[in-house]
């Protein structure tokens, strides 16, 4: 790990060739450049690399493209940061002058700007990009830049249903989880992720750390309220509720809602649809959620709310396996006249 003492912004130099960033190491400095595919074992190269949140990352070289740092080294990092559009300042605007504090003799300047600035640009954002970009490179991905990149690259894998991507900073590497939803299973094999994994490798961005794994399963407790209307068997109603609310495929090929395979990323567990899905068994006259969390943890208000919220890597699970309470809890009591 390298301790430094800087936070970095990147700026063009007039030629808008390099970024205007120097590193410094004791006495030696470490020069910007497009990338390292040229630097030889002494060459003191880094690469800066904007990340979409303003972050700027240093890469610098593995001993064969680009010298290697000394671990421990502290790094002095001096950068210029462009203000875009809030740089056009009127006229008259500029007026005093900063002079570094090590300067022996300091100019006397008067500074001033009589006619207004102009130039500045805002950071083209990602998706804008995206859009602007020729149609062929929006058909075919040759790279993965994005959570969405990585995402759509998994899905279109053999044995992927589904798949969802994040890229978290970590402290000194950006890392680009992956997480696989199997077809028909919950947990895909190790074999599957394996070869998720070798084969998105080949699209990885360079300085970007992968992780592939399983969709993150978040067990449910849920509790509902049922009443069944005159006429009916509780016994029917009762098995009817948990066969659609289960998580095997009912007779007729329909799936039942905690599915693995009627579930995807993200998605919400939405009260109203509990309900819906409850009052359309013959024999049921009204349904009311009492209960509605994670398993094994405190009710955020839920309930009140009317949705259950999920991480972008997470698929909610309620099994009701008597033998693994632990994939999730379902519990329905039925009243009404016989």
């Amino acid at each position: 790990m390298l301790r430094g003492s800087a936070t970095a912004a990147l700026d063009q130099d007039p030629r808008g060739a390099l970024p205007a960033v120097r590193v410094e190491d004791g006495e030696l400095t470490w020069l910007p450049s497009r990338d390292l595919l040229h630097s030889g074992p002494r060459d003191r190269h880094f690469v800066g690399e904007l990340q979409d949140d303003g972050r700027l990352a240093l890469r610098f070289g593995d001993g064969r493209h680009g010298a290697r740092p000394t671990p421990g080294a502290r790094l002095a990092l001096h950068h210029r940061l462009g203000g875009g559009l809030a740089g056009n300042v009127g006229a008259e605007a500029i007026n005093h002058l900063v002079i570094q504090s090590d300067c022996a003799h300091p100019p006397t300047a008067l500074v001033r700007n009589p006619l207004p600035a102009v130039g500045g640009t805002e950071p083209e954002p990602v998706e804008q990009a995206r859009q602007l970009a020729p149609l062929d490179l929006r058909r075919t991905r040759l790279r993965a830049v994005t959570a969405e990149d990585y995402a759509a690259l998994a899905c279109a894998l053999p044995g992927v249903q589904r798949a969802a991507a994040e890229i978290r900073w970590t402290g000194s590497v950006q890392e680009a989880h992956v997480a696989i939803d199997a077809y028909g299973s919950a947990e895909p094999s190790a074999r599957l992720l394996a070869q998720v994994e070798q084969d998105l490798e080949a699209y990885r961005r360079i300085g970007h750390d992968l992780v592939v794994g399983p969709a993150r399963l978040v067990p449910l407790d849920l509790a509902l309220r049922v009443c069944a209307a005159p006429g009916h068997q509780h016994g029917q109603i009762l098995a009817e509720l948990y066969r659609v609310l289960g998580s095997g495929r009912l007779a007729d090929g329909r799936l039942g809602f905690f599915h693995p395979d009627a579930l995807t990323f993200g998605e919400p567990v939405r009260l109203s649809r509990l309900v819906a899905v409850a009052a359309a068994v013959p024999g049921v006259l009204s349904v009311e959620v009492t209960r509605l969390r994670r398993l094994f943890e405190q009710e955020r208000g839920e309930r009140e709310d009317g949705v259950l919220r999920l991480g972008p890597l997470e698929v909610a699970s309620c099994d009701n396996d008597p033998d693994r309470p632990e994939n999730g809890l379902l519990a329905i009591s039925l009243g009404g006249a016989r």
